[in-house]
């Protein structure tokens, strides 16, 4: 054999293990974005629909990510409804929702952007309900407010907490779910420790992260 064929040879060894080592390396990258959650073909395609909707204006877009346990409920989401969940001025709105006895359980999230938060932020902020009460809190080195708001014989219905990180505001919702026998703990259990929603949203975090 030639030398000139033997280098030929060699030449399409190598081209052949740089190929092969291409396809290894994509498919770890594919496995790693897998295992990551970095894929959003498995996201709701109403939220991907308004997510895309806020970035188009050039806001963030705030969440939990796919799921977080509170008080061994796993809540999963998020979910945005096909019609109706428009948050006017601009902004998303999302539930979180955890299944228990009889149903679910949930958290409202919504991203509000500053023309939206000033239609909504007199109602949001004084409910005009007796007996509402509020508290300050600190996420994540920001300055927050918590809401508590009865109802009738309920000594808590909602609980709001409001975040404003200038560019937007947002705002976390619990409601009461109804006691699981008369005197007892609620579904909720955000509505039955109130200290558990300012702690999950510690991990309130830019979509996609």
């Amino acid at each position: 054999m030639s030398i000139r064929n033997v280098r030929a040879l060699d030449l399409l060894k190598l081209a052949g293990s740089v190929a092969a080592l291409i396809v290894v390396v994509a498919a770890f990258m594919w496995i790693s974005r897998s295992c990551d959650g970095e894929s959003e073909s498995d996201l709701d395609k109403y939220f991907l629909r308004d997510a895309a909707t806020v970035e188009a204006l050039g806001l963030p877009v705030y969440w939990l990510g796919r799921e977080f346990t509170v008080d061994g409920l796993v809540f999963r989401g998020p979910e945005v409804a096909k019609f109706g969940a428009e948050v006017e001025g601009g902004g998303i709105h999302m539930d979180y929702l955890a299944s228990v006895d009889g149903g679910n359980t949930g958290m409202e999230l919504t991203i509000y952007s500053r023309d939206a938060w000033g239609l909504v932020e007199d109602s949001m902020m004084n409910p005009g309900l007796p007996g509402v009460t509020r508290r300050a809190v600190t996420v994540g080195g920001r300055e927050g407010e918590l809401l508590f708001l009865p109802l009738d014989t309920r000594p808590l219905n909602v609980l709001r907490l409001v975040l404003d990180f200038g560019d937007v505001v947002v705002v976390a919702v619990a409601r009461a779910g109804g006691a699981v026998y008369p005197g007892g703990p609620d579904y909720s259990p955000f509505i039955n420790n109130p200290d558990l929603l300012p702690q999950v949203m510690e991990d309130l975090r830019p979509y996609p992260q």
